[in-house]
């Protein structure tokens, strides 16, 4: 998320303008509804992946399995984002974008499997604070150096080439009423059943912490998402190669960083910045790590694994997702377009099934399976282009859409079975 909030928010920021404070901005408001909503019960159920959450529902090993697949799949496409993040700081410092690529994921296969959740649990508190204190002198110091907004217009205007024309900078709805609402859509719907969100969760110290750590974090992020779209402003306004940055917008925090404060003082801005890259890229591969070990080896291969064994599995194991990312990294080569291509891998599938076993006990796992198994394809076909929609930015509420009447109409021709009394209990059902 950090990652994305800092270098995809400011990679949004050099092509749309204010427009881009919006990926940041989603990402906040997903918190704050998961720590009002599902954040406190979640935890109290004390569970390890959200396939967990829905086998405990539905007493379903099938669906159980699905969602670990699709989960899976988009924690990869998601740290391919961090994968070419990454890059961008190596790229802005000297070091081509594929090698830099390639030198990202053995750094993040290193850290984490030799370093494990403890890690993530240490480093994911500071990595927000971390990354936006450098960004926020940045652009306080840069406003400072072109001669604040007025200055920023100005010196905008005289770059030739840009995105758009360099008065929509300055236009908040700069992305297009489509984009905006995708944006917000599918980014909320991947903060509240995200498996990367959940793996925080479930490892907070108690249920009030879970709560209140999503929407300190979810408001912290809506009052910051301002800083990289004005980073990334900031960083054609200031560059002495404008057009540079218009070809690679995935440079321009560790651009204006280095720009701003100097290649010294910079290089250890960048260093920070790339800290919150490894930080958000070990709580991903941690996440894709524990679908393989608890969701498919330790539930349908061997229940009674030792530890030792299951240590060296997790270690193997997030080598090869590691190297997945890169791939993905490589083959689609943009933050953005990575982050959108997985979330809605993931939610078209698993967001009604999980929302509705929580809030209807009506739901059934017959329902559930098929509207998983519904809602995945209707987002496949939609991305593939087999299938056109009139606008392709809807695909996620198309997935979901799909899947919520397939799962509604197959749940009520069907037999209901008991909520499991746990389960009952956390969510106050009943």
């Amino acid at each position: 998320m950090v990652v994305a909030f800092i270098l995809g928010g400011a990679s949004w920021g050099a092509t749309y303008g204010l427009g881009g404070i919006w990926y940041g901005f989603a990402c906040g408001l997903g918190l704050l509804l998961l720590g009002i909503t599902l954040a406190k019960p979640m935890r109290a159920l004390a569970l390890y992946t959200v396939p967990d959450v829905l086998e405990m529902r539905y007493k379903s090993k099938a669906i159980r399995l699905l969602a670990a697949t699709l989960s899976l799949l988009a924690l990869v496409g998601i740290l391919g984002a961090q994968v070419w993040a990454a890059s961008a700081v190596f790229e802005a410092i000297g070091l081509p974008g594929t090698a830099g690529a390639v030198f990202a994921t053995l750094i993040f296969i290193a850290y984490t499997a030799f370093s494990g959740l403890w890690a993530v649990a240490l480093t994911d508190f500071i990595q927000i604070i971390l990354g936006s204190i450098g960004v926020l002198v940045a652009v306080v110091l840069g406003l400072n150096k072109v001669g604040g907004f007025d200055g920023l217009k100005v010196s905008l205007s005289s770059i030739p080439n840009l995105p758009q024309a360099s008065g929509e900078y300055f236009n908040f709805m700069s992305l297009g009423v489509s984009l905006f609402a995708l944006t917000l859509a599918a980014t909320v719907m991947y903060t509240l059943i995200g498996q990367d969100f959940y793996q925080r969760l479930f490892a907070s110290k108690d249920e009030k912490t879970a709560r209140m750590g999503a929407i300190y974090s979810g408001i912290l992020l809506m009052a910051l998402s301002f800083l990289p779209a004005l980073a990334g402003m900031l960083a054609l306004a200031l560059s002495n190669d404008p057009q540079a940055i218009i070809d690679s917008p995935k440079t321009a925090v560790p651009k204006l960083v280095i720009t701003v404060f100097g290649s010294g003082v910079g290089a250890i801005f960048v260093a920070a910045i790339l800290a919150a890259v490894m930080s958000t890229a070990d709580s991903l591969l941690s996440a894709a790590t524990s679908h393989v070990v608890k969701d498919f080896y330790q539930s349908f291969i061997e229940p009674e694994a030792e530890d030792k064994k299951l240590l060296k599995l997790s270690i193997v194991t997030t080598i090869i997702i590691g190297l997945l990312a890169l791939v993905a990294a490589l083959t689609i080569q943009g933050i953005v377009e990575l982050l959108i291509y997985s979330y809605d891998i993931y939610t078209s599938g698993v967001f009604v099934p999980l929302i509705l076993g929580i809030y209807w006990k009506r739901a059934t796992k017959e329902g559930a399976l098929l509207g998983m198994i519904a809602g995945s394809l209707a987002a496949v076909v939609g991305i593939t282009g087999i299938v056109s929609f009139s606008y392709w930015e809807y695909i996620y509420v198309s997935g979901a859409l799909v899947s919520a009447v397939v799962m509604v109409l197959v749940s009520l021709l069907t037999s209901a079975e008991p909520v499991d009394k746990e389960f009952e209990t956390a969510f106050e059902l009943g």
